[in-house]
């Protein structure tokens, strides 16, 4: 026969009852109980009546609860430690840790999700493998990025597109943020005036405004390198090059010259109040041809932003990344760039077409 389970106020009734005129034998054929269990109840519940035993009964339920939300914490403190679960931000990292706590045995499942923060459904979805295009793509932005260090995310877009790529801009840059590809950021940087012969103006249309300035880079072995560049205003086309140790006036009209020839005459060309281009020499001769001068304020460059940011991307694409040895290497391998620049570097103020595409599609088709 089972034995009836009793509670505390029971016990305590049984216990007055042997206080009384009742025999405990007599009290434990009435009860089904032997004389141990009643002598065991007398030792420990003797004195006390049944508010004291309602108190017992409280005090070790929540001593029960403090127990188990002990064990608790200390299971979860064990396991996020066993994981180092500060290290862990994307999902798939949460995923592989509660699978790792839970294929170890530390807790269950349902618990291990709980403790790192990882819904159920989320762990038991199946992941799915990328497709071979995906794959490949996923290459072909990290090729692409390793081969032009100094592109963004968009840049690299555009050149993905010229290739047949259909892509997103946030898929490009969630696969460069994966990969931990990133444009390192530029650090900051922080006299004689000519006279401008025409009006600031913006331009409008190609040979409307060309712009020149001086750029200065040395050797590996310490020499200086002297480069003159010239850029369309309009199509952003870079239109001459020159790199020398030293540049005279003579020099700077023979590349201009030479410019003309191959892409036509300015109406406007804009620079800064170096020697070379408020030499008298200068002055008269594009007097002479016509072009008008645009001089910017002395300590203005943002005056002349186009062939400043022109620089901006010539240095950080080109100078930053070349070892120059010679003046020979130095001339070749910046006209390399300066064909690509032109032909292949999409412009993002042109719509990420290079150049020569913003000539072709937007210029000369009708």
């Amino acid at each position: 026969m089972k034995q009836k389970k009793h509670s505390t106020e029971e016990i305590i009734r049984i216990l007055r009852q042997a206080d009384g005129d009742g025999t405990i034998e007599s009290i434990c054929r009435e009860h089904n109980i032997s004389k141990a269990t009643f002598h065991r109840w007398r030792r420990k519940y003797g004195d006390m009546d049944l508010a004291d035993a309602k108190r017992l009964k409280e005090l070790e339920r929540e001593n029960a609860e403090l127990k188990k939300m002990l064990a608790e914490s200390m299971l979860k403190n064990r396991v996020l430690e066993e994981v180092n679960a500060k290290n862990m931000v994307s999902p798939a990292q949460k995923k592989q840790a509660v699978a790792y706590v839970f294929g170890h045995g530390f807790c269950s499942e349902r618990r291990a999700c709980r403790y790192l923060g990882v819904p159920r459904s989320t762990f038991r979805y199946p992941v799915k493998l990328p497709q071979p295009h995906q794959v490949q793509l996923h290459q072909r932005i990290v090729a692409l990025s390793r081969h032009y260090p100094r592109y963004g995310y968009r840049r690299i877009r555009a050149v993905l597109e010229r290739e047949g790529w259909s892509v997103s801009r946030k898929q490009v840059q969630r696969i460069r943020r994966k990969e931990g590809l990133k444009v390192r950021p530029k650090p900051q940087r922080i006299p004689r005036q000519g006279i401008s012969t025409g009006l600031p103006t913006q331009a409008t249309h190609r040979n409307h405004v060309w712009t020149w300035d001086f750029i200065f880079d040395r050797t590996d072995k310490g020499s200086t390198l002297k480069m003159l560049t010239m850029l369309d205003e309009y199509t952003r086309q870079c239109l001459a090059i020159r790199v020398e140790r030293q540049i005279r006036s003579d020099q700077v009209l023979a590349t201009l010259w030479q410019a003309m020839i191959q892409y036509g005459i300015p109406q406007h060309i804009r620079s800064d109040n170096g020697t070379e281009f408020i030499a008298g020499k200068i002055q008269r001769w594009l007097r002479e041809n016509q072009i008008k001068t645009l001089y910017i304020e002395p300590g203005s460059p943002w005056q002349n932003g186009y062939i400043e940011s022109f620089h901006s991307r010539f240095r950080d694409e080109c100078l930053n990344r070349e070892w120059l040895l010679n003046l020979r290497e130095a001339r070749v391998v910046i006209e390399d760039w300066r064909l690509h620049y032109n032909t292949e570097r999409p412009h993002s103020r042109l719509g990420y077409l290079s150049p020569e595409d913003f000539i072709q599609t937007k210029i000369l088709t009708p």
